[in-house]
């Protein structure tokens, strides 16, 4: 839950730096937030009942990765669609 709210919070104060990096207006940017949100929220019961089939320990290592790699992508992203689209992976 912490890493949750810390993600959503640090997100949403780079905001207007992203908005002056990328020259996307503010409603453009806002989507960096709301694609980790939607993403979270669609998948969390999922996840969970997948967890359930395939082991927790497995799932967890699996996440972690694919959090890295996203992180990583969102560090390099040239353009604001692809760290959305990072942002939803995260």
């Amino acid at each position: 839950m912490l890493l949750s709210s810390l993600g959503t919070s640090i997100a949403n104060v780079g905001l207007p730096t992203l908005a002056q990096a990328f020259t996307a207006s503010f409603q453009q940017v806002q989507w960096v937030v709301l694609a980790y949100l939607l993403a979270i929220t669609t998948l969390i019961v999922s996840v969970g009942r997948l967890s359930d089939l395939t082991g927790r320990r497995r799932l967890l290592l699996a996440g972690i990765f694919l959090f890295t790699v996203a992180s990583l992508l969102c560090g390099i992203a040239p353009t604001l669609r692809l760290l959305i689209a990072a942002r939803a992976a995260q």
